[in-house]
């Protein structure tokens, strides 16, 4: 009887700190939600999935992996841990998880084959998940054991926090990207791609008083196109945007990183350059 009482003792010592892990894990899982809702880049949001992820997974190690606008390349955007078990860049095809669109595992003594993006990493098992928000894949989440093990009861142990934290993850970056959407259809002429007028004016006020500070020139060139609306007259519409297009083309070639380049208004554009003297904007001018 006292061996029964002590053993009933012991079971409800664990599932007390079993309920204590996942109350603990819950709150930290909420804090994550609210940081990264606040994010407004995805810099800072990868900043802070960096930092936290090892209060969720402890001693093992993972990657988050975030798929291009273009949709043909998987970058690495945060990592933690010792262990660096997958490249930092690979095609899509590479990862069975993005491939069929489902959790996937692989480790000694299991079946399921190796991603094709994974080092070799002594053996170790591993776990790729898509995260996925509002009908699109973003990318994943990759997390690898510390040491090699006959079997992934390193998963099992944290499945139910580690889908916690993809959800979370996959709609914040998911609210990102809508955001930067929208934002860049705010600030561009969608013809040309350019920087628009509204984008020029709120800029280039925050640089004149930036220049100010530093006691540094700023330049600007501005141009349009002669004889615009006479060809536009004769060659028709699309013969004139794609006439645009090009002079925007040959400006951004000869811009520099710091330079914003706008459409200002119907064939009129705008050059705006920090730290250009007049002298050197004229030369620039007429090259």
């Amino acid at each position: 009887a006292e061996r029964a009482v002590s053993d009933r003792a012991e079971e409800l010592a664990k599932l007390n700190r079993e309920l204590k892990e996942t109350s603990q894990a819950t709150t930290r899982l909420v804090k994550l939600g609210e940081l990264l809702q606040a994010c407004v880049t995805f810099h800072e949001a990868f900043s802070v999935v960096g930092s936290a992820m090892p209060d969720f997974f402890g001693e093992l190690s993972g990657t988050v992996h975030l798929t291009s606008a273009s949709r043909n390349l998987v970058e690495e955007m945060a990592h933690w841990g010792a262990v660096r078990s997958s490249v930092g860049q690979f095609a899509p095809e590479d990862c069975w998880a993005l491939r069929r669109g489902q959790e996937h595992v692989a480790g000694p003594g299991m079946l399921t084959p190796r991603c094709n993006h994974i080092t070799e990493n002594g053996g170790r098992g591993y776990v790729c998940m898509p995260l996925a928000a509002q009908g699109e894949t973003l990318g994943i989440v990759h997390l690898c054991e510390p040491e090699a093990a006959d079997r992934p009861a390193w998963l099992a142990e944290r499945q139910q926090i580690l889908r916690g934290v993809v959800d979370t993850l996959a709609l914040a970056l998911a609210n990102l990207r809508l955001r930067e959407t929208l934002r860049q259809q705010s600030i561009r002429d969608p013809n040309t791609g350019l920087y628009n007028r509204r984008y020029l004016e709120e800029t280039s006020s925050r640089e004149l008083r930036r220049m100010e500070r530093s006691k540094q020139p700023l330049a600007m060139i501005m141009l349009d196109v002669d004889h615009f609306k006479q060809f536009n007259d004769t060659f028709g519409h699309e013969a004139g945007d794609l006439v645009l297009k090009q002079v925007a083309s040959t400006l951004l070639d000869h811009a520099r990183e710091s330079d914003v380049v706008s459409r200002y208004g119907g064939e009129e554009f705008a050059l705006m350059m920090p730290g250009t003297s007049l002298a050197d904007a004229a030369e620039r001018a007429e090259a």
